[in-house]
């Protein structure tokens, strides 16, 4: 991993259970940088973030060189990133991607990728603002919060 932060890489801040009220945990795939420019089967890390409506911080960085070791690499990536809500890549296969999402982790493809502060920047504005219920109920909103539309009184 030391060369993977003498690449440019932040180093990783210490994080704690509420910390950071209100938050989730973000896995970015990327090919070495702060980017989120990797494909879930290759790319060599995972940026993790835990991500608020005003606050975003980088708290560790998950290397992925053993998954070629194992009798399933997606399911050993997929591991790396259990405690995460959701997941950015730049592309990601079906079957992987049904791995990700059994260990409940949201995948969302970026094709284009992009600077992960940016990205992350675009998803606080979703968390300040209306998130949408499923997204709402990983921030710990009650189910009352969570409801968009509600039926007119005398329906």
């Amino acid at each position: 991993m030391g060369e993977i932060v003498q690449r440019g890489l932040p180093e990783p801040r210490s994080y704690a259970e509420g910390d950071m009220p209100g938050s989730i945990r973000v896995a970015c795939a990327s090919r070495g940088d702060e980017q989120v420019d990797g494909h879930f089967g290759s790319c060599p890390l995972f940026l993790i973030y835990q991500v608020s409506a005003d606050k975003i911080r980088l708290i560790d960085l998950r290397v992925t060189e053993n998954a070629a070791q194992t009798d399933d690499g997606s399911a050993y990536r997929a591991g790396l990133i259990k405690d995460c809500h959701i997941l950015y890549i730049q592309s990601i296969g079906g079957p992987a991607a049904a791995k990700v999402v059994k260990v409940g982790v949201h995948p969302i493809k970026l094709l284009e990728g992009g600077e992960a502060q940016e990205v992350l920047a675009q998803l606080q504005k979703v968390l300040a603002g209306s998130p949408p219920p499923w997204l709402a109920k990983i921030m710990g909103a009650v189910p009352e919060e969570r409801i968009r539309y509600r039926q007119p009184e005398g329906l």
